[in-house]
C-alpha cells in the first residue's frame, strides 16, 4: 500500500500480560467501501468477543441492532458487541461508505461498555470535531505510523477512547438545554434559594410535580438527585467562603443552608476529603481556589 494511500486497516496480537487489567487492542481501520458486498453478520462471526465501535466520515451505511435498523450517515457511528444479534452493511442506493473503526477484546471493559451504550443507546452521533472522532482519528494515525508498539500503548489509547465515550454520554445527559423545563425551573430556584430549602417537598412544589414523580425526572436528567444537587451548591458556596471569608466555619454553615457546624463539617469532608478547617488553612494539600463538583 502506498504512504499516500489514506485507507488501511492495522491489527494487533500483543502478549497476554496475566493479571494486569490492560485493555486490548484487536485492530483499527480507515476504509471507503463502494461495494454492496459488504455485509457483516454478527452472529456469523468467528473473532469474537469483540466490542465494535463504527465513525461514518462520508456516505452512508446501514445497521440493524435486533428489530431496530437505521442509517449510519455522517458524523453517526454504531457500537456493537460480537458475536451479537446485528448486521451493518453498505445498503442499496449508498454509493460509499467512509469510515473509522476500531475493534478491542471485551475483558476488563465490560462495566465502562455497559454504561456508554446505555447512556449514548447503539447508534450515537458526533461532530467530526469532537473528542470522540478526534480520538478514533488519532489512533488510526498511530496504528498507521507504527507507532503502537506495546500493549501499554494501546491500552492508552484503548482507554482514552473510552474516557471521550464516557464524557460525550454524561455531558449528553447533563447539558442544561436539554433538561426538560421543569427540571430547567427546579435547578434555577434551588440555585437562589439552597441556603432556604429544608426538605424535597418545597422544591416539588415549585414546580408543580409530585415529590417522586419530580425526584425521577431530575435524576434522569442531571444524573443526581435534587438534594444532591443541592448540596453541590451549598459546598460550592462552601469552598467560596472558606477561600475569600474569615467566617467562622459555623457562621458559614448557618449561611449556606445547615443548623449545625458538626452535620455541614461532615457533608464537606464527604465530598472535598478534608475538614472546613483544613482546607480553609490548606496544611498539606495544595491552595484551592475553586472546586468543581458533577
Amino acid at each position: 500500500m502506498s504512504s499516500q494511500q489514506p485507507y488501511g486497516v492495522y491489527g494487533y496480537r500483543f502478549q497476554e500480560t496475566g493479571h494486569q487489567p490492560l485493555f486490548q487492542l484487536f485492530a483499527t481501520g480507515y476504509q471507503r467501501i463502494e461495494n454492496t458486498e459488504y455485509d457483516w453478520d454478527g452472529m456469523k462471526r468467528i473473532d469474537g468477543p469483540l466490542y465494535l465501535l463504527q465513525y461514518t466520515t462520508s456516505g452512508c451505511g446501514r445497521f440493524r441492532d435486533g428489530d431496530t435498523e437505521c442509517d449510519i450517515p455522517p458524523g453517526t457511528a454504531f457500537l456493537a458487541e460480537i458475536p451479537g444479534d446485528h448486521r451493518y452493511r453498505l445498503p442499496p442506493g449508498s454509493e460509499h461508505w467512509t469510515f473509522y473503526f476500531i475493534l478491542f477484546r471485551q475483558r476488563h471493559l465490560e462495566y465502562l461498555w455497559r454504561e456508554v451504550t446505555g447512556l449514548l443507546g447503539k447508534a450515537p452521533s458526533f461532530d467530526a470535531s469532537s473528542p470522540v472522532a478526534l480520538s478514533l482519528q488519532r489512533l488510526y494515525v498511530e496504528a498507521k505510523a507504527n507507532r503502537i508498539q506495546s500493549a501499554y500503548q494501546a491500552s492508552s489509547l484503548v482507554y482514552q477512547l473510552m474516557m471521550e465515550l464516557l464524557q460525550a454520554a454524561t455531558a449528553q445527559r447533563q447539558e442544561k438545554d436539554n433538561w426538560p423545563l421543569p427540571v430547567k425551573q427546579a435547578a434555577a430556584y434551588m440555585k437562589s434559594a439552597y441556603s432556604q430549602l429544608e426538605s424535597l417537598d418545597e422544591i416539588a412544589a415549585e414546580v408543580s410535580l409530585s415529590k417522586f414523580h419530580f425526584t425521577r425526572m431530575f435524576t434522569l436528567a442531571t444524573g443526581i438527585s435534587p438534594m444532591d444537587y443541592v448540596t453541590k451548591l451549598r459546598v460550592e458556596k462552601a469552598v467560596e467562603l472558606l477561600r475569600y471569608t474569615a467566617l467562622p466555619v459555623h457562621e458559614i454553615a448557618a449561611q449556606i443552608g445547615y443548623s449545625s457546624g458538626s452535620y455541614f463539617s461532615k457533608v464537606f469532608r464527604s465530598r472535598v476529603g478534608f475538614t472546613p478547617g483544613e482546607f480553609r488553612l490548606a496544611k498539606g494539600l495544595p491552595s484551592i481556589d475553586r472546586l468543581h463538583f458533577d
